[in-house]
Formats: structure tokens, sequence, C-alpha cells
């Protein structure tokens, strides 16, 4: 699978904010390197901190800014935001692609106060 904007794009909306974690599947790798602390190693580790993150009271909603694919990185600057659309944090992900999947993740947050 060729990674694109629009993957990327379906693949925020649809595990993110639809919580359809099924959507890691094709596009995060089976032994995918988490280097956020908070989140355990490989495809697993992350549907299951996001499926706790899920279960919670907490409203959770990001909004994709801006995507850049580079060779084999893809830069993800991103929103989380409230029920009125007021930016709670600015996040940037990015990750390393490999053999057409995301293989590893570094995240920056800048969470509003």
């Amino acid at each position: 699978m060729e990674i694109t904007k629009q993957t990327v794009l379906d693949f925020y909306e649809g595990f993110f904010n639809q919580q359809l974690v099924t959507k890691a599947d094709p596009l995060i790798a089976e032994d995918y390197i988490q280097h956020n602390p908070g989140v355990e190693q490989g495809r697993e580790g992350l549907v299951r901190a996001f499926q706790q993150k899920f279960a919670s009271t907490e409203y959770f909603h990001l909004e994709v800014d801006h995507v850049v694919l580079e060779a084999e990185y893809a830069a993800v600057f991103l929103r989380s935001v409230d029920e009125q659309q007021q930016t709670k944090a600015h996040v940037v992900d990015l990750y390393r692609i490999a053999d057409g999947q995301f293989v590893e993740h570094w995240d920056y947050f800048d969470r509003r106060k």
C-alpha cells in the first residue's frame, strides 16, 4: 500500500475521530516502534491505549492541519479540540514509513492552559 496524504487523513478521521480501531490494521505495522512512553509498543499497544482513551468520558477529537510526506517520513500537524472546536493542544506526529506502513512514531505536544 502506498501512503498518501489522503491515506493519512482517512486514518486520522477513522481511527481517532470515529474511534474505529481496526483502521490501524493496514497502516500501523504489527511491530510498530512507539517513542511515546505513555503508549505500549506495537500496533496492539496503540490500539489498547486509544481504546482506553475512547472509553473515558473526556471529549476527544483531532483536527489535522497539515500533512507532510517526504521519502520515508510523514509529519502530521494537528490540534486536539474541545466540543466548541477550541484548541486544547497542538500536536506533531512524526512517522517513519517502510513497506507501506507506519513503523515508528514520535510525537510533540504543546498543551494550552
